[in-house]
């Protein structure tokens, strides 16, 4: 019992298929079956889906988004002061619109009170649906931090962040996060003045490392990117200022990128709840400095990650933004799929079109492999073998 999934294209994580027609069997949970031809209706297919002209692709990855937040309505920071059960239920809501999207997988950058851990779960058992989440609990950040209103471990000297790490691991978080810059907007100076140093980078990297997991950091540049770099943090998001010498020592080292520079540029994102005037204006050249920065770090190779940074569904909105900017399909394709599934540490079994791995599938409309944008064109979201959106386009059959 089962699907047969057909489409002209497919990509599988590291390599497009897309000059003849493409099948997917899937059987339970899992991919049994790729063919490169149309393959024979087997007897126990309960149903067949041929969607043409469209791209298969495993489920996609969100590496960067919130509990609770959205940056679509503007003022976070209310919303992180919102009710429990209103916060919770907000973030179950994003949740589910960036399901429906094609995201099978999603991380969380810090959020309060554990909720993201208790959600993890509960969609781990199925009690409610949505991605797949890697849980980072508590964002961790300095007390003259001027950004990160997620955070809410607010601790300044070395051994308080080191706590703070071990009692979001104790509480079961996947990953560490810290908050190493502050807010985008503002003189340069300002906006790139470190609020944590090399010894709190370093430790709270240690610490993440020591115990098998991995730690992100919300930084723009400056000499908190050096000590980022220099601390072996993971993944820096945004990085929206780096210089030249930063982004190719990332590109040496190997360490994550995921720019998250849809959130600036949509009008329902940052720069849309911005009031005209000189405010505006001063945001608008700041956004084109933030363009030119990951179009460097495109050219230069730095791995990328993929995230919209709470603009949930919007996900191929990022993709088609980072296209803009240089980013070959290929490349993009696979930050989202397999490079995400490895940041994560469960490459292989997601993230991959493969037999024996996870049935998280996505078609989209038209060729995703010559064009990002066909991602917003969700004809078909599957998790696990289950399909979570169909839209009708698709001919199906039962077999005789």
């Amino acid at each position: 019992m089962g699907f047969l999934i057909r489409a002209s294209c497919l990509w599988d994580g590291d390599t497009g298929w897309g000059a003849r027609p493409v099948a997917v069997r899937v059987d339970g949970d899992r991919i049994a079956r790729i063919e490169r031809e149309c393959a024979p209706l087997a007897a126990d297919v309960v149903e067949v889906l041929d969607f043409g002209e469209a791209t298969i692709l495993p489920g996609l990855f969100d590496l960067h988004t919130h509990l609770g937040i959205n940056h679509r309505t503007g003022d976070i920071k209310t919303q992180m002061g919102d009710p429990a059960v209103q916060h919770v239920l907000a973030g179950l809501q994003g949740l589910r619109a960036d399901l429906e999207s094609g995201v099978t997988t999603a991380k969380l950058n810090g959020d309060r009170e554990f909720f993201d851990i208790q959600v993890r779960d509960a969609i781990r058992d199925g009690v409610v649906q949505g991605p797949r989440l890697a849980v980072s609990g508590r964002g961790i950040k300095s007390s003259r931090c001027t950004g990160g209103v997620v955070a809410t471990c607010i601790v300044d000297d070395v051994d308080a962040i080191g706590r703070c790490v071990e009692e979001n691991l104790a509480a079961g978080a996947d990953w560490v996060k810290l908050f190493s810059s502050g807010s985008v907007f503002g003189a340069l100076a300002d906006v790139l003045q470190p609020f944590y140093g090399p010894a709190q980078l370093s430790v709270a990297a240690s610490k993440a490392h020591a115990a098998g997991k991995r730690m992100s950091s919300h930084c723009f540049g400056g000499d908190a990117a050096d000590a980022c770099i220099a601390a072996g943090v993971d993944v820096i998001d945004h990085g929206w200022l780096l210089t030249d010498r930063q982004l190719e020592a990332m590109a040496k080292r190997g360490t994550w990128l995921c720019p998250t520079v849809g959130v600036l540029t949509h009008p329902d994102g940052v720069l849309g709840h911005v009031p005209p005037g000189s405010a505006r204006e001063d945001a608008k050249r700041r956004i084109d400095e933030v363009r030119e920065v990951v179009r460097k770090a495109l050219r230069v190779g730095v791995p990328l990650l993929v995230g919209t940074d709470a603009m949930h569904g919007g996900l191929a909105y990022e993709l088609t933004t980072l296209q803009e900017l240089g980013g070959a399909p290929p490349i993009l394709l696979k930050a989202t799929t397999a490079g995400a599934a490895t940041a994560l540490g469960v490459a292989g079994d997601r993230g991959a079109v493969r037999e024996g791995a996870v049935a998280d599938l996505v078609v989209v409309r038209g060729n995703a492999l010559r064009d990002v944008g066909c991602v917003a064109d969700v004809l078909l979201v599957m998790q696990a073998g289950r399909i979570v959106r169909r839209e009708p386009r698709a001919a199906s059959r039962e077999p005789r």
